[in-house]
């Protein structure tokens, strides 16, 4: 009698490991679950990273350079050459500028010659002329063109002008004075800043 109730008492303890045993196992998360619930790192899970390349800027001085080409208004006409070509000497070389017939362009003859004019680099595309003390005067012109590459126009903010060696957009504030015949060459390979003489060209 008392060698069953031993056994009877190994049994049930038996019973109760097995029993612990179970749960312990059931309670231990699998490798798999461990892996899927382990943090994701930041690297991990982010799209990749796309690269917006900034537009390059082409300057069209380098490109077949047509200097009969000209801009036009925002009513899509566009300026009449007046026959009048003014040089501008830079450093011994020389720019040749074929002349609209505006009124724009009769007052910016009156002032000339202009000397030392001082020219700067702008957005890689222009070539300005420092404000004068003197403004240039717009004559009857509205302001509003389109240029291209090549193109003279007053910026009527500054009231100066500069020399487009690359493409530009339509603006409100432009207006035409000429377009360059030749030379352009020697306004884009500037990279500093520079001095320069305007003046007219006897007629040939």
């Amino acid at each position: 009698m008392k060698t069953k109730k031993n056994v009877c008492v190994l049994m049930l303890v038996f019973a109760l490991c097995i029993a612990m045993l179970t749960a312990c196992s059931n309670d231990a998360p699998s490798s798999s679950e461990s892996e899927s619930n382990a943090p994701v790192s930041a690297s991990e899970g982010t799209p990749e990273s796309s690269v917006v390349e900034e537009p390059t800027q082409t300057n069209d001085a380098n490109e077949t350079y047509d200097p009969s080409a000209t801009g036009a208004y925002e009513d899509g006409s566009t300026p009449e050459f007046s026959g009048v070509k003014l040089r501008l000497t830079i450093d011994g070389e020389e720019v040749v500028i074929a002349m609209y017939d505006n009124t724009a362009v009769d007052a910016l003859l009156e002032r000339l010659p202009m000397e030392d004019l001082s020219f700067f680099d702008l957005s890689g595309i222009e070539k300005p002329i420092e404000r004068l003390e003197e403004p240039l005067s717009l004559g009857e012109e509205e302001p509003g063109y389109d240029p291209v590459t090549g193109e003279m126009v007053i910026y009527r903010p500054w009231a100066n002008f500069t020399i487009f060696y690359g493409d530009f957009r339509y603006s409100p504030e432009l207006v035409p004075l000429g377009k360059v015949e030749s030379g352009l060459e020697v306004l884009s390979s500037k990279t500093e800043d520079f001095k320069g003489v305007l003046e007219l060209m006897e007629a040939e």
